[in-house]
C-alpha cells in the first residue's frame, strides 16, 4: 500500500511516519523539509505544487494530519482551510481510495454536557456561539471532507484523537514542565488518554481493515483529572494544589472550547476504535508520561554505548556553557566530563578523549613548546564540543578549532565505536547531530609562539572599517562595541617582534563589563604599560576557567529572567550590511547603559572565506531574536549561530555549523544592497 502522509513533521506526524513506513511505502509531505530522512522515505514540500500533486496521485491512501499553528487569530481558520481545500482539490478517485482527516475530540464542545455525558461518534454536532477557532475549524472541515469525498466518490475516514500523550507531547512532557512553574490542577474531571504510538497503530489497523466512511475516536484510557495532575506534579517534584470546587465551577465558563473536558465532567467513548481496529493496549497512567530523564556519567566506552543503545532520547554534554543560556532539555543527559585524558602525542598530532578540556590540552602541550593554532578566550571547553560547535577565536588563519581536527572516533547509532579521518563531506553530515557521540579527537598542533596585544579605544565610527577588511591588518582582532557611548575597545594581537621594558604580562580581562568599568580595570592592570605580552595561549585564552563555575552556572540557569548569550556569524561579504542594519536597529532594541556587543573575525585563507561573529549578552531575549532577523534580512539563509550558546528552538541544524565541504555559496540579498553601500561609504 502507498500512503501519502501530509503533516509528517508534526508531533503526531513523526510517529505516524515511523509506524506506516515499517510496513508500507510512504511519501511524507512537510512544510519545511527536515535535515535528515530515511532513504526509503519520499519527502515533499507542501509548497512544491508539482511534487505535492505527484505524491497525492501516487498514493492509495492520503492522511491529512497537518495543522498550521503559526497562523493566529482570524487567520487561523482561513490558513488551515486553504491546506485542506488544496488537498481535496487534488485527490482523484482513480488513485485515492481513502482520505483520512485528523479532527479532534474538541468537536464535542459543541454538545450539551448535561444531555451528553458520554461523547460518542454518532452524536449530531453543530457550530454554536462561544467556540474557539480550533474547535470551529474541526467542525467545519469534518463536514467539508465528507461532502467533497462523497461528491468525488472517494471513501473517507475521520478520526478524533483524545488527549495525545508520549515523548515531547504537550500533554505529557509539557504538563510536567508546567507543573514545575505552577503545580495547580482541577479535580472531578474525566480525561481520556491515548499514547501517540497506540494512536498510530490504531489508525494503521483501521486503514488495513478497510474501515471506511466512518468517524472514529482514537482513545484509550479514562483517568481522573485528580490522578493526572497529581502524577505530573510528582514527576516535576512539586506539591500538588487543587482548585476548590467553587472555583472550578466558576472557571468552567472561562475555559476555551479546546479544553472543554476541563470545564465539564464528561467521558469520551473509545469502544468503537477497539472494536474496529482490534488494537488492545494495557497501559497504566504512568506509561503515558515520559520516564524521568536520567543523568548518566560517561566513565567508559561501555557507558556511552549503553546510553546510545537504550532507545531513550538523550543528549551529550561536555564542558561548556550551553546549559547556562538555554532551557533544560527533557531527554537523558550523557555527561562526558569524566571521559577525559590524553591518549597520545605523535608527529605533532594530539589525541584526547572527548571530555578533555582545551585547558588540559594546553597544560600538556606547553612544556613541550607546542600549542593550538587558534583558541577561544575561554578554554574550559571540551574537545568533543569542538567537533560539533564552532569554537572560535579571532584568527585570520582558522575559522574555528574544528579546523585543527584531523580525526575522530565516535559511537554510532548502534553503539559501535568507529574511526573517521578528516573528510569534510562526511564530517558535515556527522555534525548535523544524527545521533553520534564523539569519543576521541585528534588535533594538529604547532610550535608555540609569543604574542603582543595592544588595546586601543576608538569612536565606534571606526567599526565598519574593521568589518570591511581592516581586521586583516592583525593576526587577531577583537572589538567590544559600546553603542550607547559610541565608542569601542579593540584588541590588536600580533606576533611579538621585540621585547620592551613597558610590556605587561597576560591577565584575564573583563571584556564584557561596561565601558567605564573596563577603562578603570585596564588602567589598574596596565599601569601605563602599552602591551600585554605572553605565550600564544596566555594572550589568546587568558581565561583558564570561570571562578566558582558551578555557582555561576546555577545563577544563570535559575534566574527569574534568564541571561542569554548569543553569537551570530555572517560571511564577511555581507557583514558590512549586517552591522549597518544593526546600528540602525539599536535604538529600538533597548540596550541598557554599558551594554556592549562583541565582534570577532575569523578566516580560512585556503578558500578566502572570512566570517564576522557578533555576540550579545542580555536578559532581553527579543534583542537576540532581532539580531537573527537582521542576519536573515542581510544574508538570506547564510548565517549561523554558535551552538554552544543560546539557540532558539526554531533554529535548524543548517544554521549551527559552517559547511567545510565546498563552503557555502553566498549571494547578497537585494534588500541588503543599500545597507552595504551605506556601510562602505561610511568606512
Amino acid at each position: 500500500m502507498k500512503i501519502c502522509l501530509v503533516g509528517a513533521g508534526g508531533g503526531i506526524g513523526r510517529q505516524l511516519l515511523k509506524t506506516f513506513s515499517a510496513s508500507h511505502s510512504v511519501s511524507a509531505v512537510y512544510r519545511t523539509l527536515p535535515q535528515q530522512l530515511a532513504a526509503d522515505i519520499e519527502a515533499v514540500r507542501f509548497a512544491d505544487s508539482v511534487g505535492l500533486k505527484d505524491a497525492l496521485n501516487g498514493a492509495d491512501v492520503v492522511v491529512h494530519a497537518a495543522l498550521n499553528t503559526k497562523a493566529r487569530s482570524k487567520d487561523f481558520i482561513a490558513a488551515n482551510r486553504d491546506v485542506t481545500e488544496t488537498l481535496l482539490s487534488l485527490i482523484q478517485p482513480e488513485t485515492c481510495k481513502l482520505f483520512v482527516y485528523f479532527s479532534s475530540q474538541v468537536v464535542y464542545a459543541a454538545l450539551d454536557p448535561v444531555q451528553n455525558p458520554v461523547q460518542g461518534e454518532d452524536a449530531a454536532l453543530a457550530d454554536r456561539p462561544g467556540l474557539d477557532n480550533y474547535t470551529r475549524l474541526k467542525l467545519i472541515e469534518e463536514e467539508r471532507v465528507i461532502s467533497v469525498c462523497r461528491e468525488k466518490g472517494i471513501d473517507y475516514l475521520i478520526v478524533r484523537p483524545t488527549v495525545v500523550m508520549g515523548p515531547n507531547m504537550q500533554w505529557s512532557s509539557g504538563i510536567v514542565s508546567a507543573m514545575r512553574m505552577a503545580p495547580f490542577g482541577l479535580k472531578g474531571r474525566t480525561i481520556n488518554l491515548i499514547h501517540v504510538e497506540d494512536l498510530s497503530h490504531q489508525l494503521l489497523a483501521l486503514i488495513e481493515r478497510d474501515v471506511r466512511n466512518e468517524v472514529v475516536n482514537l482513545g484509550d484510557l479514562d483517568v481522573t483529572s485528580d490522578d493526572y495532575f497529581r502524577h505530573a506534579a510528582q514527576l516535576a517534584h512539586r506539591p500538588m494544589f487543587f482548585a476548590p470546587n467553587w472555583l472550578s465551577g466558576a472557571a468552567g465558563k472561562a475555559i476555551p472550547s479546546t479544553l472543554w473536558f476541563f470545564a465539564h465532567n464528561v467521558r469520551v467513548d473509545a469502544e468503537k476504535v477497539r472494536r474496529l481496529s482490534g488494537v488492545a493496549t494495557n497501559r497504566r497512567l504512568g506509561d503515558f508520561f515520559e520516564a524521568p530523564a536520567r543523568v548518566v556519567e560517561a566513565r567508559s566506552l561501555d557507558d556511552i554505548s549503553a546510553v546510545v543503545r537504550s532507545g531513550r532520547p538523550y543528549h551529550a554534554i561536555g564542558r561548556g556553557y550551553f546549559l547556562w543560556f538555554n532551557d533544560k532539555l527533557n531527554s537523558d543527559q550523557l555527561v562526558m566530563e569524566h571521559y577525559s585524558g590524553v591518549v597520545g602525542l605523535r608527529d605533532g598530532l594530539l589525541t584526547v578523549k572527548a571530555g578533555t578540556t582545551l585547558r588540559d590540552m594546553l597544560d600538556f602541550l606547553t612544556p613541550q613548546d607546542l600549542t593550538l593554532g587558534t583558541l577561544p578566550e575561554f578554554v574550559d571547553i571540551s574537545a568533543g564540543a569542538c567537533f560539533f560547535a564552532e569554537v572560535h577565536g579571532s584568527s585570520r588563519e582558522f575559522i574555528a578549532v574544528y579546523d585543527l581536527i584531523t580525526a575522530i572516533r565516535y559511537v554510532d547509532r548502534d553503539g559501535v565505536e568507529k574511526y573517521a579521518p578528516r573528510n569534510d563531506l562526511e564530517w558535515d553530515r556527522l555534525r548535523e547531530g544524527n545521533g553520534i557521540v564523539v569519543t576521541e579527537v585528534t588535533f594538529r598542533c604547532q610550535s608555540n609562539y609569543r604574542l603582543a596585544n595592544v588595546i586601543e579605544w576608538h569612536p565606534d565610527t571606526a567599526l565598519e572599517g574593521y568589518v570591511n577588511g581592516g581586521y586583516l591588518a592583525n593576526f587577531s582582532t577583537t572589538v567590544h562595541w559600546y553603542p550607547r557611548s559610541r565608542e569601542m575597545m579593540v584588541y590588536n594581537v600580533n606576533p611579538l617582534a621585540d621585547d620592551r621594558p613597558k610590556d605587561r604580562g597576560p591577565f584575564a580581562p573583563m571584556r564584557g563589563s561596561p565601558a567605564a568599568m573596563q577603562k578603570l580595570l585596564l588602567s589598574l592592570r596596565l599601569r601605563g604599560r602599552l602591551r600585554i605580552v605572553g605565550r600564544s595561549e596566555q594572550v589568546l585564552a587568558p581565561w583558564t576557567g570561570v571562578p566558582a563555575k558551578q555557582l555561576v552556572g546555577k545563577l544563570f540557569r535559575d534566574a527569574r529572567r534568564r541571561v542569554r548569550n548569543m553569537e551570530v556569524c555572517v560571511p564577511d561579504s555581507c557583514a558590512g550590511a549586517f552591522i549597518a542594519q544593526l546600528r540602525q536597529k539599536m535604538p529600538e532594541m533597548g540596550l541598557t547603559p554599558g551594554q556592549g556587543v562583541g565582534v570577532r573575525f575569523t578566516r580560512q585563507p585556503s578558500t578566502g572565506r572570512g566570517f564576522v561573529w557578533v555576540e550579545m549578552t542580555s536578559r532581553n531575549v527579543a534583542q537576540m531574536h532581532a539580531m537573527i532577523e537582521l542576519a536573515r534580512q542581510t544574508c538570506g539563509d547564510t548565517f549561523w549561530l554558535h551552538r554552544g550558546k543560546y539557540v532558539p528552538a526554531w533554529i535548524g541544524g543548517d544554521h549551527l555549523f559552517i559547511p567545510r565541504a565546498g563552503g557555502p555559496v553566498f549571494e547578497l540579498p537585494e534588500q541588503a544592497e543599500a545597507g552595504l553601500m551605506d556601510a562602505t561609504r561610511h568606512s
